[in-house]
Order: structure tokens, then C-alpha cells, then sequence
């Protein structure tokens, strides 16, 4: 008999209460290695508090976590990130006035750097270090097709392009599982496309475990292999793209109702909810 493996990162039971609230209430869900699994349901359903507890930002009230095996659960973000977790944010957080290269680099200092001894005592230890980080910055800035513009400044780069900086810098640092929080904020269609078909790529070529937290309908549809929805801090349904959409509990919680003009509709109709 063939045993699976344990997955790589699993949600048991996960609640969050806020004062005399109830965010989330007994969420479960499992990646295994190699998974490409959106996190998704409509405007205030507590995807991204789910989010947030995963990732460390917040510690939860009930349930448990586990990463590669291990028991994370309330772990701080710098804890979970030293595991293997990498993760972008909605609001992009990069360094303007630094040069592209320079931006993914900042997020190897931590876990390739020298240290701060060996840096200000301008040991040959520290420049091999620097030039070691600089390579596998400009490397992965390769793979996402910015190796070009690694010397121009991020502010000026399109917004699509700052977003797969960012990217860029979670890569860098070699995670197990990668983690977007809502990565087509503030996009246009063309740009949510070239992202979601990045993001993709990424996942093909690289065989990265990637946990999707998104609005976009049609962009996770279009590359996740399974979706988890959660709706008004409970989980509503676990499937693959063509079981969520054909699901009606799923097309009732983002539309209220199944029917307009005669037609049925599904999550797919809906192109953006929060």
C-alpha cells in the first residue's frame, strides 16, 4: 500500500475571534509539496485574516498549524520565514529609490549575509558574501525576465513589473512554500493577466508550493489546480476550479443568487470581490 505524504503546510480548525467577534470560525485545509491552492470568497469572509494567522501577522485563537512537519502555530513572521515561508504583500512593499537588484537583495542579507562583524570590518568574507547574493539576486531576476532592468530604479518600473520585484525577492531566499496576498491589487486586465501567466510559470518551471490569496475570479480560475472558499468566517467548499464553479452554495455567497436573464451564473462572472 502506498502512503501519502504528510502535506506541506495544514490548517486545522483555525478560528480568530476579534473582542466579541468571530473572524474565523474552524477552518481546514492542506497544501501538499508542489501544490497551487487559492485562498479565496467574497468581501469580508476572512480569507485574508486566514491569511495573516498562516503567515504569523496574526496568532490565532484556536486551532493548529503545521509547516513541513512542525507545529508554527503563532509563530512570529521571522520564524515561520526562517522554516521556508515567503511572502508578498497587497500593498507593495519595495524600496523606491534603490536600484531593482538592490530591492532582492535585502531580502538575502538576512539568511546569506556576513554578518554585521565581518561588514564593518570590510572582511573578504563579507565582499565574497555580497557578490554570492548579488549573483542569486540577479538570477532570479533572470527566471522573472527583469535581469535587464536590475540597475534602474524600482519607482520607475510599471506597476506589474514592481510586483514581480517583489516576487523576485521572496524567490530569492529559495522558499518551500510561497505565499500572495491578493498579487493583482490595483492592476489593469492586461497586467492581471501577464501576472497570473508569471505566476503560473513560476509554479511550472519551478515546481514552488504557492498558497493564492486573490479577487481576481478569472486569473484563479485560470491557473489554481484547487480552491479553498470561505465565506463569513466558515469554510463553504474545497474543490477544483470547474468543481467550485459548477458549486451553487459557492455562486449564491458572491452573487446572492444563481440566476440573471435567464442565464446561470458562477464565480466566474464575478471578476473582482474582495
Amino acid at each position: 500500500m502506498q502512503i501519502s505524504p504528510a502535506p506541506l503546510l495544514k490548517v486545522e480548525r483555525l478560528a480568530k475571534n476579534f473582542g466579541g467577534v468571530r473572524a474565523l470560525n474552524g477552518i481546514d485545509f492542506a497544501l501538499n509539496e508542489g501544490d497551487l491552492v487559492g485562498l479565496i470568497g467574497p468581501n469580508g469572509s476572512g480569507k485574508t485574516t486566514a491569511f495573516n494567522i498562516v503567515t504569523g501577522i496574526l496568532k490565532p485563537s484556536e486551532g493548529r498549524i503545521t509547516f513541513g512537519g512542525a507545529d508554527v502555530t503563532g509563530n512570529a513572521p521571522e520564524t515561520n520565514a526562517a522554516l521556508g515561508m515567503a511572502r508578498t504583500f497587497q500593498n507593495i512593499r519595495l524600496f523606491n529609490d534603490l536600484p531593482v537588484v538592490d530591492n532582492v537583495m535585502v531580502g538575502l542579507h538576512r539568511k546569506r549575509g556576513p554578518g554585521f562583524l565581518a561588514t564593518v570590518l570590510g572582511l573578504r568574507a563579507a565582499a565574497r558574501a555580497e557578490a554570492e547574493i548579488r549573483q542569486r539576486a540577479m538570477a532570479v531576476l533572470d527566471i522573472l525576465g527583469l535581469s535587464g532592468r536590475a540597475a534602474e530604479r524600482v519607482g520607475g518600473l510599471p506597476y506589474g513589473d514592481q510586483r514581480k520585484v517583489e516576487f523576485a525577492r521572496a524567490l530569492a531566499s529559495d522558499p518551500r512554500l510561497l505565499l500572495l496576498d491578493e498579487p493583482t491589487a490595483g492592476m489593469n486586465p492586461y497586467e492581471t493577466a501577464d501576472l497570473g501567466a508569471t505566476i503560473a510559470r513560476l509554479h511550472r518551471e519551478l515546481g514552488i508550493t504557492i498558497l493564492l490569496v486573490e479577487h481576481d475570479m478569472k486569473m484563479v480560475m485560470g491557473i489554481c489546480q484547487r480552491l479553498v472558499v470561505i465565506n463569513q468566517g466558515n469554510m463553504l467548499a474545497q474543490g477544483t476550479p470547474a468543481e467550485i464553479r459548477a458549486d451553487q452554495r459557492v455562486v449564491e455567497a458572491y452573487l446572492g443568487h444563481g440566476r440573471k436573464g435567464g442565464r446561470q451564473r458562477g464565480p466566474e462572472d464575478v471578476h473582482a470581490v474582495g
